[in-house]
């Protein structure tokens, strides 16, 4: 036999042991979001206190100026590459599962061309013009923050193409480290926002190299040889353009744009309480946003080979993230939003009420985060830039409207409003698209609704009582907490047993015992 011969049938032995079925994989999804999670809840409170930390030594005025450099870099890289890399991930994601390797090595290769020959220029633009920053700090930012995850962002992508969630939760922990280490170093030394900001994109950047160590060596290889973004596969450029559009779009509806509204049209204390009010929001359902990431690859092939599983894998993620978002609703935001003022001091006050209302609108929009994986891995990217321009126009027209009348709070009316918009019509395409009626989405989503109520009522209650704050705190907590188990007994809003064996099956060594416990208690439907 000769050697070409020998060296293609190891190659199609290599294919086919890693073509992925059904149970692997709900497995590797179900895994690559409970070490997400973990991950999560190790760099939330490190998030939390390096945030705090931050809001107290930079003052209202100059973290807010953070915020709108932040926010800034978000939405231009969100701008120039998402398309391509959410194309990416959804086509590779697709080849992977079927065994088509060569195929996902051509797309990671073009796919890396797009970003370092078209995107990072542009990018490199658009931070030169806008950025208002020292020339040191810019080129910094450029170096580390632009040009270095340009050419080495492919990574990441890799393990979520490969289903390797998991591992790139691990990488995750330690980039998180490397940049709330440069964030506190830069505070300390030179003590400005716009040097946490360089500070930041550059230990980003760095970090995001360190993915290459784990991922697939031919994949690898194609990775770090980019080559020009031409020849993609049939379909690519019709999926990624309005996904491009979309997915900026939708960083405007949801993301803290309402920074740039409050800049040019309010005050520079408004950003500043803004920003933390929505930035202690997303900290808080960061753990639940954290299963969204490892579905979307995963339900990408589950399409690819068992059709007829997504209804019920879309019942079961939605049941799964309104539990764990309804967990997160009554036990953190009335304890955080009682003990804000104490924690961040008085200058802000006016955050309090504002983090509430954002937190609720959070809510909704990480328990429906499932659902836009769902559209995702249809391929619908016209459903999404309809969703996303319609609740553009939704958040525009608040923040223009009320932010002159009302200032930071206009801010919070025009993030619901768009973020509303944005979930309704979205749930409304994925609910046609799967039989799945308006009704048995609430019935599933229902523990959600109610821990919306329970977390309201406990936060003015307590809030309205004359009580010290650090009393009050822990006394919303358990009410909540109690109100809550109450209420999923009496409904049996709770899990299946078929939904706790499978996240059980999945879950670390070392937490296997809490987490049966704890699946016990909000198991209750067989």
């Amino acid at each position: 036999m000769a050697a070409d011969d020998i060296t293609e049938q190891q190659a199609a032995v290599a294919s086919a042991s890693r073509h992925l079925g059904r149970r692997e994989l709900q497995d590797r999804a179900i895994r690559g979001a409970s070490w997400t999670v973990i991950h999560t809840l190790t760099a939330v409170p490190i998030g939390f206190v390096v945030n705090l930390i931050l809001a107290r030594g930079l003052g209202v005025v100059h973290y807010g100026r953070l915020a709108f450099l932040m926010t800034l870099m978000d939405v231009v890289g969100g701008i120039i590459a998402v398309g391509v890399t959410t194309g990416t991930l959804q086509f590779g994601a697709k080849a992977h599962a079927q065994g088509r390797h060569r195929d996902v090595r051509s797309l990671l290769s073009r796919a890396q061309g797009f970003r370092l020959f078209v995107a990072a220029p542009l990018l490199t633009l658009v931070v030169v013009v806008a950025a208002d920053v020292p020339v040191s700090m810019l080129l910094l930012a450029l170096a580390f923050g632009v040009w270095c995850p340009a050419f080495l962002d492919g990574a990441t992508t890799c393990l979520a193409i490969e289903n390797k969630t998991a591992a790139g939760a691990q990488n995750a922990m330690v980039v998180n480290l490397l940049m709330q280490g440069a964030t506190l170093t830069a505070l300390w030394v030179v003590g400005t926002a716009d040097a946490v900001w360089a500070a930041r994109l550059a230990a980003g950047g760095l970090g995001v190299g360190l993915a290459l160590r784990v991922i697939d060596p031919e994949y690898r290889r194609a990775v770090l040889h980019p080559r020009m973004p031409l020849g993609m596969p049939p379909g690519f450029w019709r999926f990624a353009a309005p996904t491009a559009v979309g997915s900026l779009v939708a960083t405007l509806v949801v993301s803290r744009t309402e920074v740039f509204f409050l800049t040019w049209l309010g005050d520079a204390a408004a950003v500043g309480t803004f920003a933390l009010a929505f930035g202690l929001a997303s900290h808080v359902f960061a753990p639940a946003q954290a299963l969204v990431g490892p579905l979307i690859p995963a339900i990408s092939g589950l399409r690819e080979v068992d059709l007829e599983a997504v209804g019920s894998a879309f019942r079961r993620t939605v049941r799964a993230s309104g539990l764990v978002v309804s967990l997160l609703l009554v036990v953190a935001v009335p304890v955080f939003a009682l003990l804000l003022p104490l924690m961040y001091g008085k200058a802000y006050a006016q955050s309090e009420g504002m983090f509430v209302a954002l937190a609720v609108s959070a809510a909704l929009l990480v328990a429906g985060g499932p659902v836009s994986a769902f559209v995702m891995g249809r391929l619908a990217a016209r459903t999404i830039l309809t969703a996303n321009v319609l609740a553009l126009v939704v958040d525009v027209g608040v923040a223009v409207a009320l932010i002159p009348l009302l200032g930071g709070w206009g801010a919070v009316i025009a993030n619901m409003s768009g973020a509303v918009t944005q979930l309704a019509l979205l749930v409304n395409s994925e609910l046609r698209a799967t039989r799945v009626p308006w009704s048995d989405l609430l019935k599933q989503a229902r523990s959600l609704l109610f821990a919306v109520v329970i977390t309201v009522a406990t936060w003015w209650a307590t809030q309205s009582l004359d009580l010290d704050r650090w009393v009050a705190a822990p006394c919303a907590l358990a009410v909540g907490v109690f109100l809550l188990l109450c209420v999923l007994r009496i409904t049996r809003s709770g899990l299946l047993r078929d939904d706790a064996v499978a996240l059980e099956r999945v879950v670390p060594a070392r937490l296997t015992r809490p987490a049966a416990v704890a699946l016990r208690i909000l198991t209750v439907r067989s």
